[in-house]
């Protein structure tokens, strides 16, 4: 039996290792017998007091001996030994086994199964009343020598008295032990009937099946400390993380490769040089063939749309004009994109007098507002060098429309482009007058903000654009340079596009995000390749693609532009609208004319808010505004990173710790990948730091074995 048990004897540990005592006050020869020695350690593992005894075998620096204990369990394809059956139980099996077989057609080995399950049964029930009373007593005994859940419970409570909790007669022994094991583990704290703070939730999996069976969400309060500035945080992808509801993958749109088979008539000097001048065609020489989706994911979670940026633990961080300047090249000064189309009919006028077409054809090419990519390639891909200067103008038009469509405007749609943007070609001469960067920032604030809704799995936009900010701004997720890059070209052509890597997950990017710091981030890429900020950088306000109105406040990231970071003012609210989980949800409307865009220079910073960084501090920040910021924001997505929700006190950490454990060993089919991370996560539980959330399992253990001697394993 075990000599260190319950919960008080863990948190003594864990007081002796925080206060940094020496490993030498935790008896070394209890400790040994404990959990090496007593082969009934076997027999309730899944107790809270084994679990203890891990711990404290971590605790006192015998972690090595405790990794080559679980390598054994593996290895023997070990499992759970159970409480031996009642005679009850016995005949209960005999029965159901029994009434299975029977009437089933098979051959002489199963009728004489049969016959031996019956005859068991029955040798059973002619068994001695005084022997079968013998052994259910001696069961009974050795379940109550056995320290289960609910002994360690009362062991730890400091007034020792235990709350006697009514179960239903109906419940299984197996959802009895979950249940006892489950209050075991709480905190002590956590007992309270407090509406600010519920339990966490606890997955368990089915024993002998290796699946989740049974699973309770008692969601924990999220969100900033003060929720004036994220209102609809409730709807966001983050809170439901928060509350172990992981959400797939982003389908991310790269219509790159409809961009290749289009097949540009070089000969053609006459269309080249139309679309050349249009200040477009770059897009597809640096255009990104491929889009990391679990880079893209794990930068959306962070998406806050009520400020249109990106928040982390040292501030908020965003995509600005003066990133689509550098980085692809667009213009950023100019009209806006903005065209009026109202109705189906506007579309149908619109393609037919820019493209050529009847109306007839137009009105069938016409859906939903759009064109579909393919009809435009199949219709004005092939242009001769001896076709009229109108056939010219109608391939150079749909050829400019099929070019936005598969890289600044893509739609979650994935075969459309939308026909409004044909207004802005009608002229090919004043195509180059039209501010498209920030048209295309304007849209890609839109696709961030429904892609970070809790219930949205698609995202369009321009996301070689984000890839680029990335890269230039987080060094740790930089790709390899081309080599033939040169400064003459946007900078977002001096990154290798590639795939996201197979080990790669949402969860892993998502923890490096909640741990970087300020100094990891390259504030501002642009210092030595600029003399001033650009004034366009610095304005104010709402910038416009088409229909979509998105709010541009540089005053949020003040020090992207080598600035110190003061405390931002209130963003701009909408007219109207809400930020709900759905697409269909989403719909915010801001007050813009196109006059406020013209008058830009009259909406600029103010220079009051200009002050220069001191020279080696490029993240340089006012007093108050990290204390601000941590009030207002969600600092941290992966569960149990976040400030105020870390266990505080001893027991608290003994808790956390224990229910770790706990969800380890209840798989049957444990994998040493996961073994270790347990050990390390329990022990930077104990130490005071943060804990990683429980990610998905690793390699599969036979995997492993091949790959790694048993030696190195766990080195």
């Amino acid at each position: 039996m075990l000599s260190i048990v319950g919960k008080d004897a863990a948190l003594a540990v864990t007081e002796v290792s925080l206060r940094g005592a020496s490993e030498k006050e935790i008896t070394r020869d209890a400790l040994l017998e404990s959990v090496f020695q007593e082969r009934e350690l076997r027999n309730y593992t899944r107790s809270a007091a084994a679990a203890t005894v891990f711990i404290q075998g971590i605790l006192a620096g015998y972690g090595a001996r405790v990794q080559r204990w679980w390598e054994w369990l593996v290895r023997r394809q070990w499992k759970m030994k159970r409480t031996r059956p009642t005679n009850s139980t016995r005949k209960r099996k005999a029965d159901q086994t029994s009434t299975s077989e029977v009437g089933e057609v098979g051959g002489k080995g199963r009728r004489q199964r049969q016959k031996k399950v019956v005859r068991e049964a029955g040798e059973e029930e002619n068994r001695p009343e005084a022997e079968q009373q013998m052994e259910e007593h001696a069961i009974e005994a050795e379940e109550e020598a056995r320290p289960d859940a609910q002994a360690v419970e009362v062991e730890a409570r400091p007034d020792g008295q235990a709350e006697e909790e009514a179960r239903p007669d109906a419940q299984t022994e197996e959802e009895a032990r979950t249940d006892a094991h489950t209050e075991a583990v709480e905190p002590e704290a956590a007992r309270h009937e407090d509406d600010a703070h519920t339990e966490a939730s606890v997955v368990r999996r089915g024993r002998g099946r290796g699946r989740q069976q049974r699973q309770r969400h008692d969601e924990v309060p999220v969100g900033p400390e003060d929720p004036s500035l994220l209102k609809d945080f409730s709807n966001h992808v983050a809170a439901d993380i928060w509350n172990g509801r992981e959400r797939q993958l982003l389908k991310i749109y790269n219509h790159l490769h409809y961009l290749k088979i289009w097949e540009l008539p070089t000969t053609n000097r006459r269309f080249m040089a139309k679309v050349t001048s249009s200040g477009l065609f770059p897009l597809a020489q640096i255009t990104y063939r491929y889009c990391n989706k679990v880079l893209v994911s794990a930068f959306v979670e962070r998406w806050h749309p009520e400020t249109n940026s990106f928040h982390f633990g040292f501030g908020e961080m965003t995509i600005t004009l003066e990133d689509v300047l550098y980085l692809v090249g667009l213009p950023v000064e100019g009209l806006a994109v903005h065209a009026e189309v109202h109705s189906r009919e506007d579309c149908v006028a619109l393609v037919h007098t820019c493209l050529g077409v009847t109306m007839d054809q137009a009105s069938d090419a016409v859906s939903c507002g759009g064109v579909k990519l393919h009809w435009l390639k199949d219709n004005f891909m092939k242009v001769g060098d001896d076709a009229t200067d109108e056939r010219v103008d109608y391939c150079a038009r749909a050829f400019l429309l099929y070019l936005l469509g598969t890289t600044l405007f893509v739609d979650k749609t994935g075969i459309r482009v939308n026909v409004s943007y044909l207004a802005l070609l009608a002229d090919l001469g004043q195509v180059r007058r039209y501010a498209w960067g920030v048209g295309a920032l304007g849209f890609l604030y839109r696709q961030l903000g429904q892609a970070s809704r809790s219930h949205v799995m698609q995202m369009g936009g321009y996301t070689t654009l984000l890839e680029a900010w990335i890269q230039e701004h987080f060094p740790m997720f930089q790709h390899a340079m081309h080599a033939n890059y040169t400064e003459e070209l946007p900078r977002a052509a001096r990154w290798q596009c590639r795939k996201e890597a197979k080990s790669a997950t949402t969860v892993r990017y998502r923890e490096m995000l909640d741990d970087v710091q300020a100094s990891q981030v390259v504030s501002d890429p642009y210092r030595e390749r600029r003399q001033v900020v650009a004034d366009i950088a610095l304005y104010t306000g709402c910038i416009c693609c088409m229909i979509v109105v998105e709010p541009y406040l540089p005053d949020r990231v003040l020090r992207q532009f080598g600035l110190v970071q003061l405390v931002p003012g209130p963003p701009l609210a909408p007219l109207r609208g809400t930020r709900g989980s759905t697409s269909a949800t989403y719909s915010v409307v801001y007050q813009y004319t196109d006059a406020l865009w013209q008058n830009w220079r009259d909406h600029m910073l103010h220079k009051d808010k200009r002050v220069p960084v001191t020279p080696g501090i490029p993240w340089e920040s006012h007093q108050d505004y990290l204390p601000w910021f941590r009030r207002v924001s969600h600092l941290k997505v992966a569960r149990g990173r976040g400030d105020g929700h870390n266990s505080e006190s001893a027991e608290e950490r003994t808790a956390a710790a224990l229910v770790l454990v706990d969800n380890c060993l209840s798989g049957t089919h444990i994998s040493p990948y996961e073994m270790k991370n347990t050990l390390s996560e329990v022990q930077r539980i104990l130490r005071g730091q943060n804990a990683k959330h429980p990610t998905t399992p690793g390699p599969s253990s036979d995997m492993f074995f091949t790959r790694h001697s048993r030696r190195n394993q766990f080195t």
